[in-house]
């Protein structure tokens, strides 16, 4: 493994030359809340692809799909892969999203630009990378091989605790996390409701490539994507009414929310209130 590191030190070094290639590739498994009850049962997998100046993190499914709806080519055989497995009763293997953000880091202009949806409609938003606040300890632990030491953020209304690994020197880590010099391969809440471990790391030339239907995002800022995304929770049903004039409403057996309220289980950034 230290091999296979000292090697990826040299290319990172010589990034400028590489443009938008990353030189590594990281899984995850990201762990996070059932927004109807609080229980921490939701699995997505997410993958950063890094150099020295760039990253992406997404999920391979969602990537996957958006690529194909990309074109009228591939929208229509993603069309035709669901229609064959509803067909088949086959709802297991039904193409279908994993994860539902993106997030580009640029070190190069200093931004961190942010796609994700809140109910029915897709935002992106930019922000400066966090100037990070670290607080590391003297614990240390050992993750696939590689040697961690354990640090404390408070992170936009969650305080978070993560481990890194200065043996491979890239200073950034799941989701926005980043800052540390080492590579963050576990992140967890202090509340147990958001976590991120990692599973596998290797070298790779895959491209730092596009986020797919990029163009369909509508611009916002980062609190007001937010407050959107607990707005359309808080009452979903009036969120698709107002959007196309339907009149849906909760049976009288559903009970009166379909997600349980901020007070039970919020967002993975509280300071939106």
């Amino acid at each position: 493994m230290r091999r296979i590191f000292t090697t990826i030190i040299i290319c990172l070094l010589t990034a400028t030359a590489i443009g938008q290639t990353a030189e590594i590739e990281v899984s995850y498994t990201a762990l996070s809340p059932n927004f109807k009850n609080g229980e921490v049962d939701v699995s997505n997998q997410y993958v950063l692809l890094a150099n020295a100046k760039e990253s992406k993190f997404f999920s391979p499914i969602t990537d996957y799909i958006d690529s194909l709806n990309s074109t009228p080519e591939g929208a229509a055989k993603w069309r035709e892969m669901t229609r064959s497995a509803a067909m088949k009763g086959d709802f297991d293997n039904m193409p279908r999203k994993d994860g539902s953000y993106y997030i580009v880091k640029s070190a190069e202009s200093n931004t961190l630009r942010y796609y994700d949806s809140a109910g029915l409609d897709e935002y992106y938003y930019e922000e400066t990378p966090e100037d990070w606040s670290w607080e590391i300890s003297d614990s240390i632990k050992t993750i696939m091989g590689y040697e961690c030491v354990k640090a404390y953020t408070d992170f936009h209304g969650r305080k978070w605790s993560v481990w890194f690994s200065t043996d491979i020197p890239v200073s950034n880590g799941p989701w926005k996390f980043g800052g540390l010099p080492g590579l963050i391969l576990e992140a967890s809440s202090d509340d147990g409701k958001y976590s991120f471990f990692a599973n596998g790391i290797q070298q790779t030339s895959k491209p730092i490539g596009p986020v797919y239907l990029a163009e369909k995002y509508e611009k916002t800022d980062r609190k007001n994507f937010l407050k959107a995304k607990r707005a359309f929770l808080d009452n979903p049903l009036g969120s698709i009414n107002a959007q196309f004039g339907g009149d849906i409403k909760i049976s009288e057996n559903s009970g009166d929310q379909i997600f349980a309220s901020s007070e039970v289980v919020d967002l993975i950034e509280t300071d939106y209130r």
